[in-house]
């Protein structure tokens, strides 16, 4: 049996995101979601998820709704070490003061919009602040690829090494593996097969595979709506539960990677 949990990104971006997050909670097909703070979404949807015991996570944004720059820019900018840490600070703990508002706990872990998380500079103001709010009670989640193509492995090179090492040093939860990343292009036969690809490749300790499904409408755009849509067609058929049923998973939450 292969321990999984699946996670939807984005939670907050716009309701048919929110729709689908709770829709797929509510059918056990998703055991996570990260949750943009800047974002919105219904008291109600987010009393729903604790009663159906979803682990909610902050969904670090300093590229969507905190846009100050481009995703290009941020990423040079870490790299140079040229973002100043006092703005860092404000926009970790701002975003964690404002989750904490909106869905009245704290996280139980934190990923990043766009992955950025694991850059440097932000990584370490993460984990730095992460501790001093949380102890070691929050996961930070890791890239590290359970698929062998070149986004997958790129995504873990800009920064992911060095994000698994200083979570092992302190101490801090994270999974040790990550699924999920594609070009946003497949149609359903392909997303299909990728998944199969993905589950298969789970190992024994487990791994998150991420997702970033919403339910078709007319009310908003965005750059990948196409692929969500069809990740949600995915996600809400028969077919998926054959394809996880077919691959021996079972359901893991953050606490599987607390011990």
């Amino acid at each position: 049996m292969k321990p999984v949990m699946i996670n939807v990104d984005d939670l907050g971006l716009s309701e048919p995101v929110n729709e689908a997050v709770v829709l797929l909670a509510q059918m056990q097909r998703i055991q996570a979601t990260s949750f943009m703070s800047q974002g919105k979404i219904a008291a109600d949807a987010v009393n729903q998820l604790h009663q159906l015991n979803i682990d909610i996570g902050l969904h670090l944004d300093l590229t969507g709704f905190q846009a100050k720059a481009s995703l290009k820019k941020i990423l040079f900018s870490s790299y140079l070490h040229l973002l100043p840490e006092n703005y860092l600070s404000d926009q970790i703990n701002q975003q964690l003061d404002k989750f904490e508002d909106v869905i009245n706990k704290k996280p139980i872990f934190i990923d990043g919009h766009q992955h950025v998380h694991q850059f440097p500079q932000i990584r370490e103001a993460l984990i730095r602040i992460t501790e001093q709010r949380y102890g070691k009670s929050v996961g930070i989640r890791s890239t590290k690829p359970i698929q062998p193509d070149l986004k997958a492995q790129l995504i873990y090179h800009l920064g992911g090494k060095r994000l698994d090492t200083l979570l092992q040093k302190q101490g801090l939860p994270y999974n040790p593996a990550f699924g999920g990343v594609y070009d946003f292009n497949a149609n359903i036969d392909t997303l299909e097969l990728k998944w199969n690809q993905w589950l298969s490749a789970i190992p024994a300790q487990g791994a998150i595979i991420m997702c970033h499904p919403a339910v078709p409408s007319s009310t908003w755009q965005d750059k990948i709506k196409t692929a969500r849509e069809r990740e949600w067609q995915w996600l809400s058929s028969n077919a998926f539960v054959q394809s996880w049923q077919e691959q021996q998973c079972y359901s893991i939450n953050w606490k599987k990677f607390s011990h």
